[in-house]
Order: structure tokens, then sequence, then C-alpha cells
């Protein structure tokens, strides 16, 4: 039974680990770190198969130990069976342990990507701000349901000069985000 929870430890802490990373996908999510995640989340499931399979053979070896274990009048063949079923179990254990540190470091190296990622998206909306501009313009904050287009036919303005005045190099939008419309 104890040998049985270490792997559903493993698959629930690779589990958690994918689920924790789509969670983090879903609230901050451009193109370039949706791929990244999806790329994470795909290696996160490739690994988890590879624990799946390890536990399985795990749990067999555990298997033929017990039964061999359980056998009246063991003889020299039988404990060579057994030493060479426990360096198995030994050397699946350590295995598994590697696949473990693999599946965090992974983990936090595409955290890292993101995390960077969001912070050079940060520094140039901030240098965006900052950018002098000519002419009239009006302070709008994006709410929800906003779009580039609404916010320009509420405006009287179009898309692409909006996109000018806060150089916005896409169309996506953040609730909360300030943009300077131009005014005729």
């Amino acid at each position: 039974m104890k040998k049985k929870m270490v792997g559903t430890g493993l698959a629930v802490c690779a589990f958690a680990a994918v689920v924790s990373c789509a969670a983090y996908a879903q609230e901050n999510a451009s193109g370039k770190e949706q791929f990244l995640k999806r790329q994470a989340f795909a290696e996160v499931q490739r690994i988890a198969g590879q624990i799946d399979v390890l536990q399985n053979n795990y749990d067999e070896i555990s298997s033929r130990v017990s039964r061999i274990e359980g056998g009246k009048g063991e003889s020299a063949a039988l404990r060579a069976e057994i030493d060479s079923v426990k360096a198995d179990i030994a050397a699946i254990r350590r295995e598994m342990a590697a696949m473990r540190k693999e599946i965090v470091n992974e983990i936090a190296g595409k955290i890292a990507e993101v995390q960077k990622a969001e912070a050079k998206e940060r520094k140039g909306a901030s240098e965006t701000q900052k950018k002098p501009r000519s002419g009239k313009y009006k302070e709008y904050t994006v709410k929800s349901g906003d779009s580039l287009y609404l916010i320009a036919q509420a405006f009287g303005s179009t898309i692409q000069k909006i996109k000018e005045a806060n150089s916005l190099k896409s169309d996506n939008l953040k609730i909360g985000q300030k943009l300077m419309i131009p005014q005729n």
C-alpha cells in the first residue's frame, strides 16, 4: 500500500503542476505565452505518461516479490530472483526521482520564461505610456467587453489611429488599460 502511494503521490504532484500552469496561463494569456504554456503542458503530460509506465512496472515487480516471498522453501534460485527484483525496484525508484526532478526543473523554466515575457511586455507598455503625444487626446480606461472597434466607433476615431497613438502592436486589450484616444 505504501509503495503504491509513492507513485500516486508523484502523479498527483504532476497533475497539480499541470493544473497550476493551466490556471496561470488563463490569467496571463498572450500568443507567445500561450504557446509556451501549451508546450509546457504537453511536456508535463508526456512525463506523466512515463511516470504511469514506471508505476505499472513498479507494481508488477512488487507483486512478483510478494509471490516469491510467500512461497515455501526458498532455494538459491528463488533468493537470486528476489535480489534481482529488489534491484529492479531500486532502479525504478531512482528513475522516478530523476523524472520528478526533471518535471520540477522544466516547469520552473517555463514559468521563468513566461514571467520574463510578462516583465518585458509591462516594460514596453510603461515606455509607451511615457511617450510624448502632440494634438488633442482623451484618456479612456478599457472596460469589460470593450474592443478597439467599439472604442473607435464611440469616439469617432479609427482602430489604426488608436493603435498608433498608444503604440499597440495587436488588437488585444486588457481591462483597466489606459488608452489615449485621438480627437478630431
